[in-house]
């Protein structure tokens, strides 16, 4: 998960990007930009990371991100194929310096604060925006920019939409803490399934424990048991809408040691029991 500040290029002729990205797989690339993003995502599912908040994405997912706020995609590696996004990303002033000042962009510049710890929107707003942003990619010069100003205004009235991480998350910009955090999340990310221990994760980030259980909690907000937790209970999420599986061959399977602390765990990051979470999804499911 690293912090590592990314490059965003528009090209000549163009004041924002609008793109389409195909991957095998949507790799861990933890990382953030001075420049606002909207992502959708076309076909994939996996987790998703914003600031300090960890959660599953499937197709459809829709993801406005303020500037300089880190943030991943990480797709299922068990879900095989093509792995589709359509992303814009546009600065504060790409249309000039006093643009977002004007009386009628008043909607559209107090969505871009609250986009500060990301915003994820749904219902008629994501149906809406998705069909939009899948004409703008063929669109060009004026017609491109007024679909992304339709767009935003779309979403600034939109009451379809939540926060993802935060108002406690302050992303820490050094370079120098950034390759720690990297090294060490992208092991838990790979291993959180396994037992990773605490001494582990603070060599890796060639830290003392004591020392690194510091770093770790201003970076995140949270522990290091606390992140693996949620990493686990997102997979057992899954599992528990997908299959058929027991709750006990699904709380081993994503890394919880016992059946007791699963289900405390559970209960604690999502307010039921993992046999009432899989049964409101069941029920929801019937015709």
């Amino acid at each position: 998960m690293k912090a590592r500040i990314e490059k965003v290029s528009t090209g000549g002729g163009a004041s924002f990007i609008c793109r389409r990205r195909v991957d095998p797989r949507f790799g861990f690339y933890w990382h953030f930009h001075p420049e606002i993003e909207l992502t959708y995502i076309v076909r994939s599912r996996g987790r998703r990371f914003v600031g300090d908040s960890i959660e599953p994405y499937d197709d459809g997912d829709l993801v406005l991100l303020g500037p300089n706020l880190p943030h991943t995609w990480a797709s299922d590696p068990r879900r095989a194929g093509r792995q589709e996004a359509l992303f814009c990303q546009f600065s504060e002033s790409f249309l000039g310096p006093d643009f977002l000042r004007a009386p009628e962009l008043a909607p559209v510049r107090r969505l871009l604060d609250r986009a500060a710890h990301g915003l994820r929107f749904g219902g008629r707003t994501q149906k809406a925006v998705a069909r939009r942003m899948e004409e703008m990619q063929r669109l060009q010069g004026l017609g491109r920019l007024a679909a992304l100003l339709e767009v935003l205004d779309q979403l600034a009235r939109s009451r379809e939409q939540r926060p993802l991480s935060s108002r406690e998350f302050v992303p820490a910009l050094r370079p120098g803490d950034a390759g720690r955090i990297d090294r060490v999340c992208r092991i838990l990310n790979e291993r959180f399934t396994e037992r990773v221990t605490l001494a582990e994760a603070a060599a890796a980030a060639h830290l003392s424990v004591p020392a690194f259980s510091r770093f770790f909690r201003r970076k995140t907000g949270r522990t290091l048991v606390a992140y693996l937790n949620e990493l686990r209970t997102s997979l057992a999420c899954r599992e528990l809408i997908e299959t058929e599986r027991s709750v006990s061959d699904i709380a081993f399977d994503s890394g919880f040691n016992n059946l007791s602390n699963f289900n405390r765990r559970f209960l604690q990051l999502k307010g039921m029991s993992p046999r009432d979470f899989r049964r409101q999804f069941q029920s929801a499911a019937q015709p």
